[in-house]
């Protein structure tokens, strides 16, 4: 059975669907079929939808968010297969602004075992869900800044990142030096090193590390 012949035998059940389902191409990540709820806040036909090609991502994502998505999508069908689901939080824009959504996404259709060309995804809207929403715009900003400082951070050494972790979860030099078993000099000498490396000035810059790469 082709895509298109999948795509029409399950698109009555789609449009059932009290969420948005959206068939992609994974290259180029180009739309091939969206449920009418997701059209009508898109403002847009099918034919207009398929017509915008690689430009959809650009047209109703970040740019940040697409890029990683499509590295890590890509990534976790090769290791994990094509039969998995992934979750996940994104914006998409429309009626001039961005809306919080979660979604799920599978392979919807493979040439063959190891070869998937299509994937589909459900999507359900948040914006009924205030504090889900707030965590993830802190989990994007928290993605964004360890994307930007993701050098800085890989030049730390292996007992610097220790002192990051225990300054994050507010120790002080004292206790952190009971914990790792060093003087308070020690501990005092490798805040130095990784505040330069970082190019941090207080504990609030060094807390924002320490949340970004997951260390608390």
């Amino acid at each position: 059975m082709t895509v298109e012949e999948k795509i029409s035998t399950y698109s009555k059940e789609f449009e059932k669907l009290p969420g948005v389902t959206v068939i992609n191409e994974i290259e180029g990540f180009k739309p091939l079929f969206m449920t009418t709820n997701g059209l009508k806040l898109l403002g847009l036909t099918l034919r207009e939808l398929i017509a915008t090609k690689e430009n959809y991502q650009h047209l109703f994502f970040k740019p940040n968010f697409m890029g990683d998505y499509l590295e890590t999508l890509e990534s976790m069908i090769e290791q994990e297969g094509i039969e998995e689901t992934y979750t996940f939080f994104h914006q998409v824009k429309y009626r001039g602004s961005y809306h919080w959504y979660a979604a799920s996404i599978k392979v919807f259709h493979a040439e063959a075992p190891l070869k998937p060309t299509h994937t589909i995804t459900y999507a359900v809207p948040l914006e009924d869900f205030e504090w889900t929403m707030k965590r993830a715009e802190r989990l994007m900003e928290e993605t964004d800044f360890a994307r930007q400082n993701f050098e800085k951070f890989h030049s730390l050494s292996r007992r610097e990142v220790e002192i990051l972790s225990l300054s994050g979860r507010g120790m002080r030099m004292n206790e952190m030096a009971e914990k790792l078993n060093i003087s308070i000099d020690t501990v005092n000498s490798h805040l130095k090193s990784l505040r330069k490396k970082l190019e941090v000035s207080n504990s609030i810059e060094l807390l924002e590390y320490a949340r970004a790469y997951d260390l608390l």
